[in-house]
């Protein structure tokens, strides 16, 4: 049972689970009349999975877009690093999403079938083989921000995305990602051509055509787009010691390796790490903070971030990198920290601790909350916090560097706006001083 890809109206790939979201039940694909164990879950025979789905309703709350719960119906295919390994290892070392015990008890009812056969747990995931798993799911709340289109033709739509936002359905996001907002309330269904992290904001680009999205990625793969990003970071970052570096930026070429995947942890490793490659430049320092102009000549999984904090000046309320909670007095600079130490601490962010920054490390956030869902049993999250929503970096601008001539940029965001007003009215004082 491979997973078949074909293409929609507009040329975009659409792999087989997806097709039969549209057209079949959960109770047809989790088995039928042939799963005794469906009989407690009653699930509708004459609506499908997507049907089902698409009865998530969004609700603005302030300062946070929440979508309702809804039943979701995993079905994916066997990757090649899953094969000829049992459910559920799988399920406790690969998703985040809910606890081992909770897996167990979702084998052990039948809840999860291989192949339409209800798995055990025991059960073995083959080459070929299709898993699904039905939840009732329930999706954290996202930024309210505004999704603003910055440009749009025939071929693209332009935004620039608030923090807080994925840009596509993963994790604990589906509905409340940039793909299927735009989807849902402008009917503009997109492909995106560069990826930002959920807490980065700024420029993306998505494409109307599977025509249209091959030819950016392909721009991109072949580094001919120049990124511009700002961040704001802790401390007086350097100038740099040589003209070239004052002129330039400082040149940051340290290899990147992802340590875990679940948690999206990233590190310098100079042995096994990709190739990676950023270049800072410091806009200006107020005492305290400096904003810093980056321009990432690759495209690793949060390599500004990790090279910023590597070189002792972290993005000032980045969660991940910047915790003194986490990271001890020198915030891992240098790469000055014990890998798994690390790691067991960022596992209980979201769990039982809340994220925490430099700038917010004592902020609540989203944490187990103690309670539970009357439908499914599931306990639930409280809302996020400040550390959970908000990065203070933001991709500026995307331009061509060949005759293709294109470019697009965005507004500068509110706290480099206020950094930047703020020297500018330190400068005017200091000037009133000295007179004519």
């Amino acid at each position: 049972m491979q997973s078949a890809v074909t293409v929609d109206a507009q040329g975009f790939k659409v792999r087989r689970v997806h097709q039969d979201a549209h057209k079949l039940s959960a109770y047809s694909q989790l088995g039928g009349d042939k799963n005794s164990n469906l009989v407690s879950l009653n699930l509708p025979k004459d609506k499908s999975m997507k049907d089902e789905e698409d009865e998530a309703e969004y609700t603005v709350d302030g300062p946070l877009l929440r979508v309702s719960p809804y039943y979701f119906t995993y079905m994916t295919n066997c990757k090649l690093r899953w094969q000829n390994r049992k459910l559920l290892d799988l399920f406790s070392t690969e998703f985040r999403l809910y606890t081992k015990e909770q897996y167990t008890e979702a084998l052990a009812n039948g809840h999860v079938t291989l192949n339409g056969v209800p798995a055990t747990l025991d059960s073995v995931i083959r080459n070929g083989d299709c898993m699904c798993h039905r939840v009732h799911r329930h999706e954290p709340p996202v930024s309210s921000r505004p999704i603003k289109v910055v440009h749009q033709d025939d071929d693209l739509v332009i935004i620039d995305k608030p923090s807080g936002i994925p840009a596509h359905p993963t994790g604990r996001y589906r509905h409340n990602s940039v793909t299927l907002l735009l989807q849902r309330q402008l009917g503009i269904k997109v492909h995106p051509c560069n990826r930002l992290d959920r807490l980065t904001s700024g420029l993306m680009i998505l494409a109307k055509s599977g025509k249209s999205a091959q030819k950016m990625v392909e721009q991109m793969r072949d580094r001919e787009i120049h990124k511009q990003y700002i961040a704001k970071v802790i401390g007086e970052f350097p100038l740099g010691e040589t003209e070239e570096e004052k002129e330039n930026g400082i040149v940051v070429e340290q290899p990147l390796t992802t340590i875990d995947p679940r948690l999206s942890f990233n590190i310098v490793d100079k042995e096994n790490g990709k190739p990676s490659k950023t270049v800072f430049k410091r806009l200006n320092y107020d005492g305290e903070t400096s904003l810093v102009l980056c321009k990432p000549l690759t495209g690793r999984t949060h390599q500004i971030r990790v090279h910023l904090q590597y070189l002792g000046y972290p993005i000032v309320n980045d969660p991940l990198y910047s915790s003194p909670k986490i990271w001890g007095e020198n915030l891992g600079k240098n790469g000055d920290f014990i890998v798994e130490e690390i790691q067991e601490k960022l596992h209980k962010i979201g769990k039982t601790d809340p994220a925490t920054s430099w700038l917010h490390p004592d902020g609540s956030g989203e944490i187990m909350s103690g309670k539970f869902c009357d439908t499914c049993k599931a306990e639930l999250y409280s809302d996020p916090g400040v550390n959970d929503l908000e990065l203070y970096l933001h991709a500026f601008k995307y331009e061509s560097s060949t005759d293709k001539g294109w470019g697009y940029e965005t507004e500068l965001p509110y706290w480099a706006v206020e950094q930047q007003t703020k020297m500018m009215n330190l400068a005017l004082e200091q000037a009133k001083k000295i007179g004519r």
